[in-house]
């Protein structure tokens, strides 16, 4: 029960909870937030989306970038959208950033609109992995750069609960891989963390 509700807050969280679920991943996902953003050579005029900001710590990495473009992201989460909207105030403010409510499955974009998109950690929560990834190959524009950050299964603690597979799917990198070709994404390639002791996670790299 214990173990469900904390997978829950993690998937989308929500209240008191959930902004407690916040701090724990603007302060643990640091090295993964920065390793990601770095691994998209983002330039200043591009338009990037982040698929789950969570509290908007990528965002703000990301807004940092892109000063003459655009950062946009969207999160399920209404409480984790008023997180990062408070850190990326200023950003919001000058129109260089746009975070709003919303899930993978109905990018609320226009085709082709971004030239990079990421996620972190989120994949694990996609109920129809295959089809978001193609939603999200929607939205980019063609030889666009997608970037998706998982810890894999096999890195998964020793110890840990396993969380209920029903709320929470984990993957090896491999079976990531497949699933962006599934999706008709290409140039797939798998990318280590420099940084293994830390964060032993990967990030699997696709091109639209």
């Amino acid at each position: 029960m214990i173990a469900r509700f904390v997978a829950g807050q993690f998937r989308t969280p929500t209240g008191f909870f959930g902004r407690l679920v916040g701090t724990i991943m603007a302060r643990g996902n640091v090295l993964e937030q920065g390793w990601t953003v770095s691994l998209l050579n983002l330039q200043a005029e591009e338009h990037i989306l982040e698929i789950g900001f969570g509290p908007g710590v990528a965002i703000q990495y990301a807004a940092q970038q892109a000063v003459t473009g655009q950062v946009a992201g969207i999160d399920s989460s209404d409480t984790m959208v008023q997180v990062a909207r408070k850190r990326n105030a200023a950003a919001i403010k000058s129109g260089r950033v746009d975070l709003r409510q919303g899930e993978v499955s109905s990018l609320p974009y226009p085709d082709a609109s971004f030239e990079k998109a990421f996620t972190i950690h989120c994949l694990y929560f996609w109920v129809k992995p295959i089809e978001s990834l193609k939603e999200v190959r929607r939205v980019l524009k063609p030889g666009g750069l997608l970037a998706v950050t998982i810890l894999p299964k096999e890195k998964w603690p020793q110890g840990r609960r396993t969380p209920p597979p029903d709320v929470f799917t984990l993957y090896s990198g491999s079976e990531v891989v497949q699933l962006l070709s599934s999706a008709g994404f290409r140039d797939v390639r798998v990318e280590m963390s420099p940084q293994a002791d830390s964060f032993p996670g990967e990030c699997i790299l696709a091109v639209q």
